[in-house]
Formats: structure tokens, sequence, C-alpha cells
């Protein structure tokens, strides 16, 4: 048996939600559940909070939880083989373990794949930095390849912090580090930069899993370091603290990459020129793609091919209409430099 240790780790690690200043993209919080609940981008309406479970407490898991046995929802083994769960039964799997969840409540019109949850469902968060901390005094290769990390990419320590399943002190043999870095979005491209340096120029860097190659993602050794970033100041941050709503569902535009600042953060976000809305010609915009599959991949003047919804944006600077991709799987990259290839309407009018 487990020693359970569950207790006084969280004691350690876990601060108590009525602390939260605002809600971090790629952080965890433990739900009243027991279930570890992660956060995806910036957006969270109405006192709730986007995001997915991503371990749920289970007397027949596998995986340890400090003692406590757990099931991925996110993860599983086939055949000797880890693989992903596709999104479509992650979100099944959801409904089944937490009943509070309710599918008419959950629909979201940023993301198709993901749940909001009230923020009263939580007893606490994980701060990244303060579980980078515990990371590095209790396992030392983590010490060892963050220093690592913050001297390649010039990163002092001080702005990083650690998600996945370090955030809740939580380690296992083999097990990647998830290391999240804080600045103003120049500040983190300087570190996109060089990461990207290695990951697309050196082979023995280069991060491929699940068939997929992955731009954010490097190797130090035989350690693999999956890097996410966070915006130091609220300022900075996008979407934060603004309505969205529904102008147009079911829209085709393509449009010119002009601005990156904002693409390896989620949700990516991107400035687009020479824009084609439903073969209409149309002002420069915004795109925000809100799946984190895709940081990191989108580079200025390529040409993307985009099926999503327009919408409004509202702050308390003003509104804006902006395009909006909800999977990755939507936004394809294209051959044609200018305008908008015709070919799909033609067909349509045969």
């Amino acid at each position: 048996m487990k020693e359970d240790l569950f207790d006084k780790i969280m004691d350690e690690i876990l601060i108590p939600i009525e602390k939260l200043d605002y809600i971090l993209d790629t952080s965890y919080f433990l739900k009243d559940t027991g279930s570890f609940y992660y956060t995806e981008g910036y957006y969270h309406p109405g006192g709730r909070v986007i995001g997915k479970i991503i371990y749920y407490p289970d007397k027949k898991g596998e995986s340890f939880i400090h003692g406590r046995p757990y099931t991925s929802v996110v993860k599983k083994e086939v055949d000797g083989e880890e693989i992903y769960i596709p999104h479509d039964e992650q979100i099944r799997i959801h409904y089944q373990v937490d009943k509070s969840l309710k599918p008419e409540q959950q629909k979201l019109l940023v993301a198709d794949y993901l749940v909001a949850v009230p923020l009263d469902d939580f007893v606490g968060f994980f701060d990244p930095k303060k579980s980078l901390r515990y990371a590095m005094e209790h396992h030392k290769e983590v010490d060892a390849a963050v220093r690592k990390a913050s001297e390649l990419l010039e990163v002092p320590v001080e702005r990083m912090g650690v998600t996945g399943s370090s955030a809740f002190g939580r380690r296992t043999k083999g097990s990647d580090i998830d290391l999240v870095m804080f600045g103003t979005p120049e500040e983190n491209f300087e570190a996109v930069k060089k990461i990207w340096g290695m990951s697309y120029v050196d082979r023995d860097k280069r991060v491929v899993k699940y068939g997929k190659f992955w731009p954010l993602k490097f190797y130090l050794g035989k350690q693999e370091m999956c890097c996410f970033f966070a915006y130091s100041r609220k300022k900075d941050i996008p979407l934060a603290d603004c309505r969205i709503e529904l102008v147009k569902d079911g829209v085709v535009a393509y449009g010119t990459i002009k601005d990156n600042i904002n693409s390896y953060y989620m949700p990516v976000i991107l400035e687009l020129e020479d824009v084609w809305v439903d073969a209409e010609r149309d002002e420069d915009i915004r795109l925000i793609i809100y799946d984190g599959a895709v940081r990191g991949e989108f580079f200025l003047g390529e040409r993307l091919h985009i099926e999503g919804r327009l919408i409004r944006v509202t702050n308390g600077e003003g509104s804006y209409t902006a395009l909006l991709a909800s999977d990755g799987h939507n936004v394809q990259k294209e051959h044609f430099h200018h305008g908008v290839p015709k070919f799909k309407q033609e067909i349509m009018r045969m």
C-alpha cells in the first residue's frame, strides 16, 4: 500500500481559493470532489473557470497521487503505449465522473472540448512559482534541469514556474517538466525564439510525440522540457475581463499573419491582414484560436484558411470584431498568398 501523504503535501503547496487574484492559464485547481482541474486560457466569464479535469479520484485508478488512486481523463495506456484520449471522449468522461457538471450548462462559445466550472467549486489552487520552488527542493533532477533551462533561455529562475503534475507535487520516473515562464509578451517572445532555434534546427533537441512535432518543447539531454508562457501583467492579457458574443457562426475566412506576438500563449492570438470573410474582402482582424495544442506554430507572412465564428469582444476600452476557431484543426496554412481561393464556391454553384 502506498503511503498516504496527500493532506501533508496539500498543506504545503495548495493555496486557499479565497486568496486567488486572477486566473492564470495553464494552472491547476483542486476541486471539491478531489479532482485536479487544469485551466485553459485567460477568458473565464461569469465566475466560472474554463478548463478540464485531468485526474479524478478512482478507487480502481492506477495513477497514484501522494498515495491516493486517481485516473487520468486525458491519457491512457493501450498495449503498453501511452496515448491521448480523444477530446470528445474526454468530455463524456467529465460528465460521468462529476455529476455536478450538466451538458446544457457547459456549452461554450469559445471552446468545444472544455468545460466551465463555477469558481466556488474549488477549494484551492496551485501557484506555478510556489510549486516550482517545492519541485526544485524535493527533486534534484528538476532543480538541475530548470537551472540549465534558465541559463539556456536567458530567463531568470525568478520568472519561472511549473505546471503539469509537478504543480501539485507529483513526479514520476521519466516524466517531462512543464515549465512556465512569466514576462511581458516581448520578454517571453525572446525565449520562444530561442526554443524555436533549438526545436526546428537541432534534431537531438526536437520533440515528436503522439505523431506530432511540438515547437515549444525541447530535450535537455534525456529530460523533456515543455514550455508554457504566462503574462506577468494583467494589462497585457488580450481577453482579460471581457465579454464575448456571437456575431455569426460557420464563417470561412482567409488572412495573412502580420503579428504573432501572442501566438505562443493560450489562446493563440494572431493579427491578420489581406482578410477575406465568406468570399468578401474585409478589414484587418484578430484571430483567436482557443486550442493550446497549436501554440508556437504560426509565423509572420503565413496565409491561413479559417473555419470558425465571427465574435464581438467587449472590454473596458471598447469592442472589436474577431475571428474565433475553437479547434486548431479548423485553421490550415494555405499555399495561396493573396486573395481567396474560390474553387469551393464555384463547385457549389454547379
